[in-house]
């Protein structure tokens, strides 16, 4: 018997960014690793907002609490007096406990995918607004879902996420100086961002002078996603 592959994964690019902190996404895949099979976790998400606008541009899950819970192989299931206590204990460390607005469970040695019991614990877990879920396995794979329950309920299965990075405060100023100070670049002006027509330019010198091989070349080519002739004639 054949068996059927398994589509190619494409995940939605959202118009706003969904981003979990550094440090909460260490410490659920510290769980995760632990747990023989599955495991369960409800993150903090803050909204970020456009100063000028108010809009949302991102969705940050600030950290992950693990709170007491039965395991297996195949299922993860939370106690619900540990989770009440969960928000009550927030509540008193003046946490605002709405924020409670993910989801994370691993499938252990499983791959990644939204089973009929994970959408019964979503479904569980409806606020009347909106929830992330994230599913994610031993292997680092990972899939988001963002659910919608407002004014009906809607749901993407599979969304682009990325992890968090924050600066230490003055981080940046002091990078920017010290590259100012320390490196010359060559090349047109700018920010990085090249018209295709630069782009072009800047392969063609660079096989020319022998800093590309023509594997790396065509490797090059293969990723923008270009032909050769796009070389000659930029599009």
């Amino acid at each position: 018997m054949q068996w059927q592959n398994k589509p190619a994964r494409d995940p939605v690019q959202l118009g706003i960014r969904i981003q979990i902190d550094a440090v909460a996404w260490q410490k659920f895949l510290c769980w995760v690793e632990i747990a023989k099979g599955e495991v369960s976790a409800l993150g903090l998400v803050e909204e970020i907002r456009d100063v000028d606008a108010g809009l949302i541009t991102a969705l940050l899950v600030t950290d992950f609490f693990l709170v007491k819970q039965h395991c297996s192989l195949d299922e993860t299931t939370m106690d619900s007096a540990a989770v009440a206590q969960l928000i009550a204990d927030l509540e008193n460390q003046n946490v605002d406990s709405r924020k409670l607005r993910c989801w994370a469970h691993s499938h252990g040695s499983m791959s990644v995918f939204w089973s009929g019991t994970d959408d019964d614990c979503v479904s569980g877990l409806a606020n009347g607004e909106w929830l992330l879920s994230l599913v994610v396995n031993k292997k680092r794979d990972s899939m988001c879902r963002l659910d919608q329950y407002h004014p009906c309920h809607l749901y993407l299965s599979d969304v682009v996420w990325e992890v968090y990075y924050p600066l230490r405060d003055g981080l940046a100023e002091a990078c920017f100086a010290e590259f100012q100070a320390k490196v010359i670049e060559g090349g047109p002006a700018g920010n990085g961002k090249f018209t295709t027509y630069e782009r072009a330019q800047d392969l063609n010198a660079a096989h020319e002078r022998g800093a590309l091989t023509d594997i790396e070349l065509e490797n090059e080519l293969d990723w923008l996603g270009w032909e050769r002739d796009d070389l000659e004639q930029p599009f």
